[in-house]
């Protein structure tokens, strides 16, 4: 299952991505996420991709063209994703944030630890 809560610890959002999703799925848990950055305040994202497989080609374009101007406009100032093992999945999500990382309004940073993450996200100031 896929998810999305307010970590106050972290003052971050965590979104949860799983497995294999469909456009409409990926777009609903992105939503969210943007959502829970208005309503809380917060300007940091922890992406998991831990479980995703690839991100589907609409989904990477909807990210880069709709998802990302949104989110820089919501105060998104800092984004770290847990990247999946799987080589072809840790490529898909890093593709579908090649453009945001080239425009560098969002700080956007790679982890396969969820402790180094949250180190990273705990040490950018402000919320």
């Amino acid at each position: 299952m896929s998810t999305n809560q307010v970590d106050t610890s972290l003052q971050a959002v965590v979104a949860t991505y799983n497995g294999f999703l469909k456009h409409p799925e990926f777009r609903e848990i992105a939503e969210a996420s943007l959502h829970l950055i208005k309503q809380s305040g917060y300007s940091k994202i922890l992406v998991d991709t831990r479980q995703t497989r690839v991100i589907q080609k609409e989904s990477q374009q909807w990210i880069d063209r709709e998802w990302f101007p949104r989110a820089i406009r919501a105060g998104v100032t800092h984004m770290a994703f847990l990247t999946p093992d799987d080589f072809f999945g840790k490529m898909s999500v890093e593709a579908t944030n090649k453009q945001a990382v080239q425009v560098g309004q969002i700080d956007i940073q790679y982890f396969t630890s969820i402790n180094a993450a949250k180190k990273w996200l705990l040490s950018k100031n402000g919320h």
